[in-house]
């Protein structure tokens, strides 16, 4: 016998969430909705994703915004159909322009209910336009598609979320009614993808070289400088944030980290963290300036 609705609706809920969470999205915003409750049930059996739950569009995918922008991984953002989508867009373009890795998932009426006046349906279809680095409209779960397809789609929205510029994806996930069974409990694994279930393991991965700066040749060249000085911008790693500190210690130059540099929390003696009041001293803009 074929799995009823809500019995698809649940798996492939789970699978999406659960590949997410695999490959680094840990962090969801829900905004609930009747619509896009496969998704929400999903999270909070997951086990291991952290999640919070608020009524507010908007508000909840700033709250994704920032965790994303702190931790530097894609936070992801569930919300239900209609109007509801189009409150986050304030925020994805806040994430467009200054790189913030979102998933974005919505929760859609299936295919047959779009464009017939359906109760909270509007035209999600590329709604973000192109302020979303990446987007795929998902067929309502049917028994005639491969399950494994929600897992390497999961794994291209984390994927794209960071690659090659971070910034938000959009995922429109439509259900079909009835949304959810009586029972709330994991779905059953098909045989075929048991051993992924089992070993705990993306269900596909991606070679990503870490690209490391080079502290020893960039201090050589920069040491015929008499005075030099260290800014260090906003930065996206620790590692970065490491790399600028190891520099001006090498190079025995002041370093002037910005609040966004990862630096200033653990900030080594040499780095002036209010340089910003310096710089507004009559004093210190008579002395000498950097030739580097």
């Amino acid at each position: 016998m074929p799995p009823d609705t809500a019995s698809l609706n649940s798996l492939w809920a789970t699978l999406l969430v659960e590949e997410l969470v695999r490959q680094g999205v840990t962090f969801f915003s829900i905004a609930p909705g009747s619509r896009s409750t496969p998704l929400a049930l999903a999270v909070a059996r997951q086990g291991r994703a952290d999640y919070s739950v608020h009524f507010d569009e908007r508000g909840s995918l700033f709250l994704a915004l920032g965790h994303a922008r702190a931790t530097g991984r894609p936070a992801a953002w569930i919300t239900t159909s209609g109007t509801a989508v189009a409150n986050g867009f304030p925020a994805v373009v806040e994430a467009d322009v200054d790189g913030v890795p979102l998933v974005l998932l919505t929760a859609d009426r299936p295919p047959e209910l779009r464009q017939t006046g359906a109760n909270q349906t509007i035209d999600q279809v590329k709604i973000f336009g192109s302020r979303a680095r990446w987007f795929f409209d998902l067929p309502a779960p049917t028994a005639d598609v491969d399950p494994a397809f929600m897992l390497t789609t999961a794994a291209e929205a984390a994927f794209r979320a960071i690659h090659p510029h971070p910034g938000p994806v959009h995922l429109n996930v439509p259900f079909r009614e009835p949304l959810s069974g009586p029972d709330q409990t994991s779905p059953e694994m098909p045989e075929a993808l048991r051993r992924w279930q089992a070993d705990g393991a993306p269900y596909t991965r991606y070679a990503s070289p870490q690209v490391v700066p080079d502290v020893s040749a960039l201090a050589q060249k920069l040491q015929s400088a008499g005075r030099g000085v260290v800014i260090a911008g906003r930065l996206r790693s620790r590692g970065e944030a490491e790399a600028a500190v190891r520099l001006a210690q090498r190079l025995g130059w002041p370093l002037l980290p910005d609040v966004l540099s990862q630096v200033r929390l653990d900030a080594p003696e040499a780095a002036l963290t209010l340089y910003d009041l310096m710089l507004a001293s009559e004093a210190f803009a008579a002395a000498p300036w950097p030739d580097a």
